[in-house]
C-alpha cells in the first residue's frame, strides 16, 4: 500500500449521496414500468379453461402475471377458486385476481 494512499478514507464523502443513489433505483425502476396488456375475449376463455381443467386434474401451471407495472411469472398448483372475488389460491401461498392473469400453461 501507498503510505499516501489514504484507503478507505477516501471513500467516506459517497457515503453523503446514498439516499441520493436509492432515488436513483426508484426512478429507474418506475421508467421500466409498463401498461397492463389487453387480452381479447378469446385469451380470457382459455385463460378461465386452463384454470379450471388445472385446478380439477390437479396439474401444475405457469402464470404470467401483472403487477404493479411489470409481468411477474409462477409456477404452482390451484388450491381453490374463488368465483366471488374472483381469485385463484396457489398451493405455493399466493393468490392472483382474474385480471391479474396475462397467460397460462401448462407443465
Amino acid at each position: 500500500m501507498n503510505k499516501n494512499d489514504r484507503g478507505v478514507i477516501k471513500w467516506t464523502p459517497f457515503n453523503s449521496i446514498v439516499n441520493q443513489r436509492q432515488m436513483i433505483d426508484n426512478l429507474i425502476n418506475e421508467k421500466n414500468k409498463i401498461s397492463k396488456p389487453k387480452l381479447s375475449q378469446e385469451q380470457i376463455e382459455k385463460n378461465e379453461q386452463l384454470l379450471i381443467e388445472a385446478f380439477y386434474e390437479q396439474i401444475k401451471i405457469k402464470i404470467d402475471y401483472f403487477k404493479e407495472g411489470f409481468i411477474l411469472s409462477t409456477c404452482s398448483e390451484i388450491s381453490n377458486i374463488d368465483y366471488t372475488f374472483k381469485k385463484i389460491y396457489l398451493k405455493n401461498h399466493k393468490s392472483l385476481l382474474f385480471n391479474q392473469i396475462i397467460k397460462i400453461s401448462m407443465l
